[in-house]
């Protein structure tokens, strides 16, 4: 990244036309390149800090308007950068925000790289890198229990669970060190069992948060599940029931859907790529076998499938050979058309499902729909579903941060018990600290800031 020096600035709000669109200034020289260019009404020397004050963006070069604007200051260090920041509203005029940046650029500033304004709140103090990378979260969030999952990351909740495991873990390693300078005097057999036992609770600990990130990776990037079946058994009523919207053609006719139809939907705020797929059956029709071979390989790629079984019919020879080829795949067996009188008992449904969840459904009337959803998200999240309590991993690099730091552990754990000197332990120990650390941002990441902060939008 530039010079922290340098005096940055960029349009905050998406690029295009609006009602209103914000311009903002980071920087030591933000303040005064602000009364350089705008006019207060009334006149005024200074702005009250974090009031907006109404006037007006004129070039200083040439003299004329560009347009009237609200301004609002955040002196250092009260700000988000912990910088003196401004921030200029204005209408929302492409032409207008390309004035309004000429003319701070003119005067000092330069345009801000991507993700900087973070970056900086992160170097000066302000955030961890954790925190940094929940904005980024938050940004891209496309439900609101996204939103809220990233939120309770920015405000700093996996920083504050870190800091006593790792306090916890320095007097560990502050203990193993001392018995290395006073080598002369071993080390008591209870008190090396004592330190096993402490780096054992500090090891089970970290590996809940790592078992979380099965569903974190859930709740961040949301799952794809197909719809699969043989013709007519209502996988298309089903794929509809479930976007609680007519998306997919449904018709007593076999082989309707002869193409994957995908749509995205949420499952309790979890987004879900949902993909109604082309009936499953032997067919001599150019255009149903392309839309099959579409079909087998949605079956492959998706992270869940519902396998949708017509109970009011007997089992037939094209169901079981699509059970054959679901064999190693993650299913759901939907029993659909329930308001119709069963072929199948209780006994046989479940024998026919085996270790798979079955459900009793009836698209048409809409009866176990929201049991369905309910095992889908236990199916996908390997529990009952998600909430907003205790720790959620959702960043792949706070994974593998943990990761290596529970191996690191373990092997910490392995030399104590066999016996090896002390500075055996204390190198696993010292590099599991590094990676607890690593997550927050309090070792040296020098390699993975540009990284991630580019990832964020011009403006943040």
């Amino acid at each position: 990244m530039n010079d922290s020096a340098d005096t940055i600035c960029a349009i905050s709000t998406p690029p295009g036309r609006s009602g209103i669109a914000v311009v903002r200034m980071s920087g030591p020289q933000s303040l005064s390149i602000l009364y350089r260019i705008f006019h207060a009404s009334p006149s005024r020397k200074q702005l009250p800090p974090r009031q907006a004050v109404l006037g007006r963006i004129v070039n200083p070069d040439e003299g004329f308007e560009v347009d009237e604007v609200v301004a609002t200051t955040f002196p250092a260090p009260n700000s988000y950068t912990r910088e003196d920041v401004v921030e200029i509203s204005l209408h929302g005029s492409p032409v207008l925000i390309a004035a309004v940046l000429d003319c701070l650029c003119s005067q000092g500033a330069r345009l801000a790289k991507p993700g900087e304004f973070t970056m900086r709140a992160f170097l000066n103090g302000r955030i961890d890198l954790s925190q940094a990378e929940a904005i980024g979260d938050i940004i891209d969030a496309t439900t609101l229990y996204q939103a809220q999952v990233a939120g309770r990351q920015r405000s700093g909740i996996l920083a504050r669970n870190l800091k006593p495991v790792k306090e916890e873990l320095v007097e560990v390693i502050v203990h193993l060190e001392s018995a290395v300078e006073f080598v002369e005097e071993d080390l008591p057999l209870n008190s090396r069992e004592k330190s096993i036992e402490r780096i054992g609770r500090i090891h089970r600990k970290i590996q809940d948060w790592i078992r979380s990130y099965r569903q974190g990776k859930v709740v961040k990037e949301g799952f794809r599940m197909a719809v699969v079946g043989r013709p007519n058994v209502g996988k298309s009523s089903v794929f509809n029931a479930l976007l609680a919207q007519n998306r997919s053609i449904v018709n007593e006719m076999p082989g309707t859907t002869r193409d994957l139809i995908s749509e995205y939907t949420n499952l309790e705020g979890i987004p879900v790529s949902l993909q109604d797929t082309a009936g499953i059956h032997d067919s001599a029709d150019h255009v149903e076998k392309l839309g099959m071979d579409r079909s087998l390989r949605a079956m492959v790629d998706a992270d869940a499938i519902l396998f949708v079984m017509d109970q009011s019919q007997r089992l037939s020879k094209q169901d079981e050979a699509l059970k054959q080829k679901l064999e190693d795949l993650s299913c759901i067996v939907v029993m659909n058309k329930s308001d119709l009188a069963s072929k199948w008992s209780s006994e046989e449904k479940a024998e026919w499902a085996g270790s798979r969840p079955y459900v009793d459904v009836s698209a048409k009337t809409g009866s176990g729909i929201a049991g369905l959803r309910r095992t889908i998200l236990s199916r996908i999240t390997g529990g009952d579903g998600v909430s907003l309590e205790g720790i959620l991993v959702t960043n792949l690099r706070h994974y593998q941060n943990l990761d290596a730091a529970g191996r690191s552990l373990l092997n910490a754990i392995s030399a104590l018990k066999e016996g090896l000197s002390e500075e055996f332990a204390l190198v696993d120990l010292h590099r599991a600290l590094n990676e607890l650390g690593a997550i927050t941002g309090e070792v040296s990441v020098d390699d993975l800031l540009g990284e991630i902060f580019s990832r964020f939008c011009i403006g943040k």
